[in-house]
Order: structure tokens, then C-alpha cells, then sequence
């Protein structure tokens, strides 16, 4: 035991140093740190969440704007319908015969089929 005391005693010095001073220290500006840390995941942030999220907002947008007579579409309530006419924020959809509904652009889930196109037999 003692012999290791011994070797500890001498070594001990030879690993202590003066903490390195000035601009190339390892300690270095804690704001710097930070700002290294969180501007990747400010970008990793933007790349899976905000920028997925604004095209999906711009094609929904896209969609209600390309609304017209004649469009087959599912409501956010799910029920089908086919427009019969489309104002600035309201949509007249018949359900059946002689049952119209109107409702609020932003009910509109999606379109199913477009006026004037055939249906896809490999999306169904």
C-alpha cells in the first residue's frame, strides 16, 4: 500500500496544469456553447416538423380553392356528397335526392373525385 501512495504522490503533479487562458481555451464562452447546440436543432426542428406541416397547409388550401360543381368529397364528419355550389367560405354539397347540406369550406376533408375526370380503378 504504501508503495502505491508513493507512486500516486509522484504522478499526481505530472497531470495538474494551469487551466489554458484566452481565446483558444477549452472552457470557452458558454453563450457560444449554447448557440452551437441549438442552432442544429432549431434546424433539425424546421426540417421534420415546421416545413412538412406548412406544404400539407398549402395543399389543403390549394384544394379547397380548386372546389367546383360537380366534385365528389367526404366531409370531415364523413359523410359524401357532390358539390353543387361553391361560394367564398360556404359549400352547397347534395348528399341524396332531395337533401343539400351547406357547409363551411373548412369541413371538407378531402376531394374524392374531380368533376369532368373518370375515377381510378388502382385508387380504389
Amino acid at each position: 500500500m504504501n508503495h502505491f501512495i508513493a507512486l500516486m504522490s509522484k504522478l499526481l503533479p505530472l497531470g495538474e496544469s494551469a487551466p489554458a487562458e484566452g481565446p483558444g481555451s477549452q472552457d470557452g464562452n458558454p453563450l457560444m456553447r449554447m448557440l452551437i447546440f441549438m442552432v442544429p436543432m432549431f434546424v433539425i426542428l424546421y426540417l421534420l416538423m415546421i416545413r412538412p406541416q406548412r406544404k400539407r397547409q398549402r395543399e389543403r388550401l390549394e384544394m379547397l380553392e380548386a372546389l367546383k360543381k360537380g366534385d365528389k368529397i367526404i366531409t370531415r364528419g364523413g359523410i359524401h356528397g357532390v358539390v353543387t355550389l361553391v361560394r367564398d367560405h360556404d359549400v352547397v354539397i347534395k348528399v341524396d335526392d332531395n337533401v343539400k347540406l351547406t357547409l363551411s369550406k373548412a369541413g371538407v376533408a378531402r376531394v374524392v373525385e374531380r368533376a369532368g375526370e373518370k375515377p381510378d380503378k388502382d385508387k380504389q
